[in-house]
């Protein structure tokens, strides 16, 4: 097994390790998900409908308004958020369901993790670590 370290930093603690669901582009809060359910209600987007629970959300930032606090609220959290440009929003979520982030990454992790893959998330020190099968 190949194992790719990333260095980012630390948007709120924790650690957790898991499977990851790679959205390629970002992801909208508000009416654009629904956290009952725990997936992206946005039809045209490539999530829809994709179970978030206990997964590694990997993307690459949020977008639109306070409403993706949303994210981090509800009975079927992500186990972690690992996204390449931080914004209050995704900080918000973080914060709201104590959700281990890692955030501002040294290269995109949506060009390096695929959904599947095993993530190691260290909110506390700001790095992850990818799991590939080779």
């Amino acid at each position: 097994m190949k194992e790719i370290r990333i260095n980012g930093r630390k948007q709120f603690g924790g650690q957790v390790t898991a499977e990851a669901l790679v959205s390629k582009g970002p992801l909208e809060g508000f009416t654009n998900q629904n956290p009952m359910m725990g997936w992206v209600t946005e039809r045209e987007h490539p999530l829809y409908k994709v179970p978030y629970k206990d997964k590694v959300l990997v993307y690459t930032y949020a977008r639109g308004s306070g409403g993706f606090a949303a994210f981090g609220s509800g009975p079927n959290l992500p186990a972690a958020f690992v996204h390449h440009q931080s914004n209050a929003l995704s900080n918000s979520a973080a914060l709201n369901g104590r959700i281990p982030s890692v955030t501002d990454l040294e290269i995109d992790p949506t060009t390096v993790i695929e959904t599947g893959d095993k993530v190691f998330v260290n909110g506390d020190e700001g790095y992850i670590i990818v799991y590939k099968d080779e």
